[in-house]
């Protein structure tokens, strides 16, 4: 997409050169917590189950080869480890999964010390149930190093630039039907996100912790719902904004600015079935709103605080107006029952520029398209500033460099610093300093100045980047909330019944080192609502944005 084209391409061609060229290697060291101990159960079982078999499939020179199906692999071993009750049992069952991956005559090790420690960590090895035949064996698989491409690795050289774990079947099953394909979804999603997230360190909880809490959820998914409920939970475990599976996310962008949630209350914004702005949402149906929200809040995956409530408020939205139920609200201190019914999408059709006054202009970058960029940008080149609107929910397929043309006098734009995978050996990643893009500052007639870019909790992985490239590079001043906190190119994860779950597919850091993601960018100007602002109609972030400028001309 156009909207991509400045990140996507600094990623993508020094990925290629860099797996192309026998270059050095600066490796990303950041603590992770693991989980050691696995004593024998039944539910570390099939945590080992699920390790032995992804560490196979990125490591064992057969597997990443693509000499063999290895879904069918673990699909056949699933009954037979399902009814066993022993150590002995287990490890018979894992051997064979070993002797089908067969023989192998690598020399091709390690060139770098102790890699796998740095976000991958072993020590499961020596402290589970395994006995030391199989141990042995692990160790010295995943001390190889990995021919590229992988067949089940990613592949960076797709026509599409769409980055995805490759060969992946997706199974056009009802999964939660079959206790082998609720297990391989879950195998399989894990292992991705062990073998090629490069913000494992940043989640609240352990990945590997994450594993033993979802063992049970899957096994017992025998329906639709919990199956959702099963996945869900696993990808809000994440902690990325990125982290949606398709067909489960529920909220749609109908719902995104009808609610806000200001000091623990859920306010109406938007009127709709008969609320009014400043309307306190206390209950829905017989719920109480409180217990709703902290319900959802188990099921969706944000990468910061401010991104949940958010989203919280869209799925709240989704059960407040789009069914027929009652709603008890607070209005003026009086507890109120509204009957809703579903009403249809009342999207506005809101302008793309507009003059506020005559010497300020605004533009919802949402809704920018190349070819009216240039009229646009010229036309407002007289005004004392112009604000560019990141809140929107849209497409954003407008022509970053052509953009940032008029925005930039230097040539040389600095960029995030990124982290990128080792595709050599699956779970290492690498640094990728001195990011730069180069902008043909010459073919735009005028540079403006005194530009502001409105931010909010919405701006998300593109639109955060422009926000930090505009504060980094332009001078713009940043006004509004927190971003998302979820960065980086999407990586989608195909998955048996033909759904994909994604997550951020790489680490991007400020100069000083300090990660983004989950961190997100805080504005030059703050700005919250209030219930005051709200009940009259004002937008509180806009509005900061005019007075600004017209103070600073």
């Amino acid at each position: 997409m156009k909207h991509n084209i400045i990140l996507f391409i600094c990623i993508f061609c020094w990925l290629f050169n860099c797996n192309a060229q026998n270059t050095a290697k600066e490796y990303f060291h950041r603590p992770v917590q693991f989980v050691c101990e696995h004593p024998f159960n039944d539910t570390t079982k099939w945590a080992i189950t699920c390790r032995v078999w992804g560490l196979l499939k990125y490591y064992h020179p057969n597997v990443t080869a693509g000499k063999l199906d290895w879904d069918k692999v673990l699909l056949d071993a699933i009954p037979d480890i399902s009814s066993s009750t022993s150590e002995a049992q287990v490890n018979s069952e894992l051997k064979k999964m070993l002797e089908i991956a067969g023989s192998y005559n690598s020399t091709n090790r390690n060139t770098f010390s102790d890699s796998l420690s740095i976000n991958v960590n072993l020590c499961w090895l020596e402290h589970s149930f395994l006995d030391n035949q199989i141990k042995e064996e692990l160790k010295t698989i995943a001390s190889l190093n990995v021919d590229y491409p992988s067949y089940y690795g990613i592949d960076i050289n797709k026509t599409d630039r769409q980055f995805s774990p490759q060969n992946e079947k997706d199974y056009n099953i009802n999964v939660y039907s079959a206790l082998e394909f609720r297990l391989l979804a879950l195998f399989r999603y894990w292992n991705v996100i062990y073998f090629y997230s490069p913000n494992k360190y940043l989640m609240d909880k352990s990945w590997d912790e994450t594993l033993l809490e979802s063992i049970p959820l899957f096994i017992d998914a025998i329906d639709k719902q919990s199956y959702q409920i099963a996945f869900l939970k696993l990808a809000a475990a994440l902690n990325d904004g990125h982290g949606y599976i398709s067909g489960v996310n529920y909220y749609t962008s109908d719902c995104q600015d009808l609610l806000e949630y200001i000091d623990g209350k859920t306010v109406v914004r938007n009127e709709r079935g008969g609320t009014r702005k400043g309307d306190i949402i206390k209950r829905i149906g017989n719920r109480d709103i409180n217990s709703i929200r902290d319900s959802l809040s188990l099921l969706i995956s944000t990468s910061t605080k401010g991104n949940k409530e958010y989203r919280i408020n869209s799925y709240v939205a989704q059960l407040a107006f789009f069914q027929e139920n009652d709603l008890t609200i607070f209005r003026d201190s009086k507890e109120i029952i509204i009957h809703i019914l579903p009403e249809s999408s009342q999207k506005q059709n809101l302008p793309m520029c507009k003059r506020i006054s005559t010497d300020i202009g605004y533009i919802d970058l949402s809704k920018l398209t190349t070819d009216k960029m240039d009229s646009i940008l010229n036309a407002y080149s007289n005004t004392s500033g112009i604000i560019f609107d990141l809140r929107k929910t849209g497409s954003y397929a407008y022509n970053v460099p052509q953009l940032e043309c008029y925005l930039s006098e230097s040539k040389v734009l600095n960029m995030p610093e990124m982290v990128v995978w080792d595709l050599e050996h699956p779970g290492s990643f690498l640094w990728k300093r001195d990011n730069s893009s180069i902008v043909n500052s010459t073919k735009c007639s005028h540079h403006l100045t005194n530009v502001v870019f409105l931010i909010n909790e919405s701006t998300q992985s593109f639109t955060e980047t422009q926000a930090w490239i505009a504060q980094n590079n332009f001078h713009a001043t940043l006004i509004g909330r927190r971003t998302s906190g979820a960065w980086g190119h999407v990586v989608w994860i195909p998955l048996p019944g033909k759904q994909r779950a994604a997550f951020s597919g790489f680490g991007l850091f400020s100069p000083n080192g300090n990660a983004l993601q989950r961190e997100g960018i805080i504005p030059d100007v703050e700005v919250h609502p209030t219930l005051e602002s709200i009940k009259a109609g004002k937008d509180e972030i806009l509005e900061a944005a005019i007075n600004y400028l017209r103070n600073n001309e």
